[in-house]
């Protein structure tokens, strides 16, 4: 057969015209049979919104398009004309897939008239509803259409990068984009509960910014909804922060064109290089309580100085600033805005973000510092804490009875240590500094502490993170598997239709063979994984469930991917001489079912290769 795009109907259309031309009626029958088994299998996904809303953004977003900088003036521009066709995109992964942007509403246009131009909405599998401020009563008459017809949807809010800026020029140090969105999807949540609408699938994205937010999140439901393709992990591309960005290139390349069992190599690449790990590490505390002074102290960096943090009597930080440590390659301290008393104050942090913390007091430690260390224990996270202008603290008072020095610290120390305790900070390590004599008190001793812990530190916060990257990799990885199901099957349809063989089965199992090897699940490649993460393979064969991933009899196979013989093609197979072989050229192959096979052993295999590759990384 020569070679051709098996995703073309115009081709499957042209070769029905030469069987006809040849007068082979049983070919031409079985070429449209299979270009109506090709259409039954065709997925339409309708998106539509509000002009405006970022419809058509957020759709060329899961075509995997990217507006680039000479585009941007169209994101922000409402064209005032409405877009009365409907345009259709085949989706570049999954050739059975049609994005609809379907024409967008009118503000004040009627529900019932907005739903007379979209037509008929049978002809959709599921709905990506974008709303760009808030569900109006459009919305909702369009959304109680669609759950009338039986039709899944998703919620889709976009254009939350503007809303997060706009909510951070308003709140200034109160700002937490975590409880902005929280707050954004409730509204969101509440509103369809009410309206007696399904409100779990509901995502906040940005669609000229996919690699933030929930994106990530909403695609992977969407081709659920569509594909079966479950997601096993929350985590999303911002998790993958402590991975050096020439490691994520070496990973997403092997998804490319390698295998799965050169994952773990790379990932322990990285924990032996903790140079290239990131580590975000937050100097926090009460307004005044010399957070800044100290991030200069440990930079070695005079106030006033070019790139120095700004200080003053004052709260000075408005926002989290970054600033590079010196002497420890890609460690950052994070000068935060001073908290208030109120727990309420200390909820609105954001803790998630960073790997340690600086927590840091000037006076006794009170209530605030309690609340900020259950805060990042609760977190999961470590912490040091650092009581600041310890020499104004030793200072003789007029009137008081001078006490030696030593003997305050040692003082202040057990009070801080016996407080950390209580508040479930286990082997707590308190550091009395003064940011205006560096060499005095604790200060040395302190930079000491980052530099020992930095290189743990920076292997945790990467295995902290490694779930999110083995479950962005498995699925990047079974998307460029999936790329090619649709035309493999197509083409064993074909294939068979000309040499209607029983080997096609003993090919279709060569090619599952071939994902067992992508994704790094057979033997040789788990006992790769194995030796490189210290694993004994059989704890690593016993995550593998897939049958497929074990010998299975081409028979087993051949009975699943084709159409049942008649009774009387049965019969006939059996008498001497004129029956031989007749059975054999009734095989014919259902696409239908071997694109359900091949599409669900890709998914079953990447089920099996995330649970073994979280299983070869687990700490015993």
């Amino acid at each position: 057969m020569a070679n051709c795009s098996p995703f073309d109907e115009a081709y499957l259309q042209g070769l029905k015209s030469q069987y006809e031309v040849q007068d082979d009626s049983d070919a031409s029958s079985q070429i449209q049979a299979l270009v109506d088994s090709v259409n039954a299998l065709k997925a339409n996904v309708g998106v539509l919104g509000e002009r405006g809303a970022g419809v058509s953004t957020l759709t060329q977003a899961l075509l995997g398009s990217r507006f680039h900088l000479d585009d941007t003036h169209t994101f922000f521009k409402v064209v005032p004309t409405p877009k009365e066709k409907l345009v259709g995109y085949s989706h570049p992964l999954y050739p059975n897939i049609t994005m609809w942007d379907l024409p967008g509403f009118g503000v004040s246009e009627k529900p019932t008239d907005y739903l007379k131009r979209l037509g008929e909405l049978d002809k959709y599998s599921c709905f990506v509803v974008v709303v760009g401020k808030s569900l109006g009563d459009t919305y909702l008459q369009v959304l109680k259409a669609i759950k009338q017809k039986g039709k899944a949807y998703h919620v889709v809010r976009t254009k939350v990068d503007l809303d997060l800026h706009t909510a951070k020029r308003r709140l200034r140090s109160k700002y937490s984009p975590k409880e902005q969105l929280a707050l954004a999807r409730k509204e969101l949540r509440d509103t369809l509960a009410k309206n007696g609408l399904e409100a779990k699938k509901v995502f906040l994205v940005s669609g000229l910014e996919t690699e933030k937010y929930e994106f990530a999140h909403f695609e992977d439901s969407l081709e659920g909804e569509i594909l079966n393709l479950k997601r096993n992990h929350d985590g999303d591309l911002e998790d993958l922060k402590p991975v050096s960005e020439r490691k994520i290139k070496e990973l997403y390349k092997i998804c490319e064109t390698g295998s799965l069992s050169e994952v773990p190599g790379v990932i322990l690449s990285a924990l032996d290089e903790p140079s290239q790990i990131q580590l975000d590490v937050a100097v926090l505390g009460e307004v005044g309580s010399g957070k800044s002074s100290l991030v200069n102290s440990l930079r070695g960096v005079c106030c006033g100085e070019p790139g120095a943090a700004p200080t003053g009597v004052t709260e000075t930080a408005r926002k989290a600033i970054a600033y590079a440590f010196p002497t420890i390659p890609n460690l950052y301290l994070w000068d935060l805005p001073g908290v208030g008393v109120t727990e309420e104050d200390v909820g609105h942090l954001d803790l998630s973000r960073y790997n340690f913390f600086l927590l840091v007091a000037s006076e006794r430690y009170k209530h605030t510092h309690s609340s900020l260390a259950r805060a990042i224990i609760k977190a999961g996270k470590s912490l040091f804490f650092v009581r600041s202008k310890i020499d104004v603290d030793l200072e003789t008072r007029p009137g008081s009875q001078p006490r030696p020095k030593e003997e305050l610290q040692e003082q202040v120390r057990k009070i801080c240590t016996e407080a950390l305790k209580k508040d479930g900070v286990d082997s707590p390590r308190v550091f009395l500094v003064s940011s205006l004599d560096r060499e005095a008190f604790d200060l040395p001793q302190l930079l000491e502490a980052l530099q020992n812990d930095a290189p743990a530190l920076k292997a945790a916060a990467l295995e902290d993170a490694i779930p999110a990257v083995i479950s962005r990799l498995v699925r990047r990885k079974s998307k460029v598997l999936l790329k090619d199901v649709w035309g493999k099957a197509l083409q064993s349809c074909l294939y068979c239709m000309e040499k209607p063989e029983p080997d096609i089965a003993t090919s279709l199992l060569t090619t599952i063979a071939s994902f067992c090897i992508d994704l790094g699940l057979d033997e040789a490649s788990l006992g790769r994984i194995a030796k490189d993460t210290s694993k004994p393979p059989a704890l690593l064969q016993a995550e593998v469930r897939c049958p497929y991933t074990k010998p299975v009899a081409p028979e087993h196979v051949l009975k699943l991917i084709t159409k049942p013989v008649t009774l009387y093609n049965q019969v006939w197979s059996y008498v001497p001489y004129w029956g031989r072989g007749e059975l054999t050229k009734q095989l014919e192959i259902s696409f239908p079912a071997t694109y359900g096979l091949m599409k669900q052993v890709v998914c079953d295999l990447a089920e099996d290769a995330e649970r073994m590759l979280l299983r070869a990384f687990a700490k015993d």
